[in-house]
């Protein structure tokens, strides 16, 4: 009888995990109930948690990155988490890396490239919220002080464009394998959205 009712409990979350990223919030109920109903188990049928990496890489080649100026822009984020996840343990952030910008130049590509005064940051990883089959990754993106040439008057004066820091948040949805269980030792997922690359990545 219990392996019926475990069973069903995986075909339930088989049948969820087809469906469309919009509709993911709705089922998490669903899956979150059949979590807690195996978690509860016996301790030997409870599995192991598994550990991952979780590496975002971030490119594109015409960035604004504050007032007019554009540049290419790499970055890359990354942190840690258990799964299966577990209430009141947030997924640990892992050392910044600087964003790597390069080519500077006026973005409409009349004027000569403006004169930063500091570096670009295009995401600083801050916290993760758990949000069902989803992290909410909340960052920071600071644009520099710069000195931006005037088109109109034919690219001989400059003006001042103060710089800005504001708060970015980036959403990373969870591979459907995992809600569906589908996990194999040492495999590697990876998936794409709004220019970043994700890969999950177990570790010891």
């Amino acid at each position: 009888m219990t392996r019926l009712v475990v069973l069903m409990i995986a075909g339930t979350v088989l049948m969820s995990s087809g469906r469309e990223a919009g509709a993911w919030p709705k089922m998490s109920t669903t899956v979150s109930e059949a979590m807690v109903w195996l978690t509860k188990g016996s301790s030997r049928s409870k599995p192991a948690p598994l550990k991952y990496k979780v590496v975002g890489v971030f490119q594109r080649n015409k960035q604004f990155v504050g007032g007019s100026a554009v540049a290419d822009v790499t970055k890359q984020v990354e942190f840690e988490f258990k799964w299966p996840l577990e209430d009141g343990v947030s997924p640990k952030v892992l050392p910044d890396i600087p964003t790597k910008a390069e080519h500077y130049r006026d973005g409409s590509a009349v004027c000569p490239a403006p004169i930063l005064k500091g570096a670009y940051e295009h995401f600083e990883l801050k916290s993760i919220l758990v949000m069902g089959p989803m992290f909410g990754l909340v960052g920071e993106r600071r644009t520099p002080d710069m000195e931006e040439y005037v088109g109109g008057g034919g690219c001989k004066g400059t003006r001042l464009v103060q710089g800005q820091v504001r708060e970015e948040q980036v959403l990373v949805t969870l591979p459907p394998e995992f809600l569906a269980g589908q996990l194999s030792k040492g495999q590697v997922f990876t998936q794409q959205d709004q220019g970043w690359t994700w890969t999950f990545t177990p570790v010891p």
